[in-house]
C-alpha cells in the first residue's frame, strides 16, 4: 500500500478486492489510534505517523524472517544426523556394514558414532543424546524400545597348556576352580550377571581375578596366565597366540545384543536404521 500508493493497485498485488484492503487498513488505523495514510480521489500518501510505523513494521518482518530461517537451520540440522552408539565388540564388522547401507538410504545424513558400553548407551538415549544403539541383553530400561537383533554363541578362551585344552567342549561345572577373567558388570549387568549365574547354577561361585571395560583385552589376559574368559565368539575373529578356544557347555549359551531407541520416538530416518541394523544383524549372527 506504501509503495503502490494506490488501493486498487496494493489491492491487485495481494490478490484480495480493494474493499477488503481498505477495511483492514481502517481497522489497523483503529487499533494504533492514527492515521496511518491521507487519502484523496486522485492518490494516496503514508503520513508521518504512517512512515515511522512503515519502517518498524519493516524491520519487524525482517525479524521474523530471520527467525524462521534460523529455525529451518536448527531443524535441518537435527534432522540431517543421526546418532549412533554401539559397544566395541561390534565395530569390526557390523557398524561398518550398517553404516554403508544406512547411507545408501541418507547419503546426505551425517552419522555421529559413540563407542559406549551398554550402561552408557542406554543413558545417554534417556537424556536423548543418542538416537539408537546396540546394547547387551538381557537390558530393562524405562522410556526405551528394546529389541533382540544378533545372537552367537559364547565360547571359553584358555591358556595354551590348560588341561581343559584336550577336550573339545568344556561344561561350566569344569571352571569351578578357575580365575575368571569378566567384562565389567557395570558396563553390561545382564551380560555379566548370566555368567555369574549360570556357574551358581553349576553349584559354585566365580572367582574373578579381573573386571575389564573392553571385551578385547580378556584373550591377552588369558595368554599370560590370568585366567580363563568367557567371550562372545566375535571378540575372537582369528587364532591368537597362546589361547586355545572351546565350545562351551551350558544352557542358553549364546550372547545377545539389542537395538535399543526411545519408545516414542518413531522418526523415519530412525525407523529405518533399526531395520538396517537387524538386516545387518541377521547375516552375522551365528546359530
Amino acid at each position: 500500500m506504501a509503495e503502490k500508493k494506490s488501493f486498487v493497485q496494493a489491492a491487485t498485488q495481494l490478490h484480495l478486492s480493494q474493499p477488503a484492503i481498505t477495511a483492514q487498513i481502517q481497522r489497523l488505523e483503529q487499533e494504533l489510534g492514527l492515521l496511518l495514510f491521507d487519502r484523496n480521489r486522485r492518490s494516496v500518501r503514508t503520513t508521518a505517523a504512517g512512515e515511522t510505523f512503515l519502517v518498524g513494521a519493516r524491520a519487524t518482518l525482517a525479524t521474523a524472517a530471520e527467525a524462521a530461517l534460523a529455525a529451518q537451520r536448527v531443524a535441518m540440522q537435527q534432522t540431517e544426523r543421526l546418532r549412533f552408539g554401539f559397544p566395541p565388540s561390534v565395530s569390526r564388522e557390523i557398524v561398518p556394514s550398517i553404516m554403508t547401507e544406512f547411507h545408501k538410504r541418507y547419503p546426505h545424513v551425517k552419522l555421529d558414532l559413540f563407542s559406549f558400553h551398554t550402561s552408557i548407551t542406554v543413558t545417554e538415549l534417556q537424556k536423548e543424546s543418542l538416537d539408537l544403539g546396540f546394547v547387551r541383553l538381557p537390558v530393562e530400561a524405562k522410556g526405551l524400545d528394546i529389541v533382540p537383533v544378533h545372537h552367537e554363541p559364547l565360547v571359553l578362551c584358555l591358556p595354551k597348556d590348560h588341561p581343559l585344552c584336550t577336550a573339545p567342549q568344556v561344561a561350566i561345572a569344569d571352571l569351578r576352580h578357575e580365575r575368571f577373567i569378566m567384562y565389567g558388570r557395570k558396563w553390561a549387568p545382564g551380560f555379566y550377571d548370566r555368567i555369574t549365574d549360570r556357574c551358581l547354577e553349576a553349584g559354585f561361585s566365580p572367582i574373578v581375578s579381573n573386571e575389564i571395560d573392553e571385551m578385547y583385552v580378556a584373550p591377552a589376559l588369558v595368554a599370560a596366565g590370568e585366567g580363563i574368559a568367557i567371550l562372545p565368539k566375535m571378540v575372537i575373529t582369528s587364532p591368537i597366540r597362546n589361547v586355545i578356544v572351546r565350545e562351551l557347555m551350558i544352557p542358553d549359551p549364546c550372547s545377545e545384543l539389542g537395538i535399543a531407541t526411545r519408545t516414542l520416538d518413531h522418526s523415519p530416518m530412525i525407523r529405518t536404521a533399526v531395520s538396517i541394523s537387524r538386516a545387518v544383524c541377521q547375516r552375522f549372527s551365528v546359530n
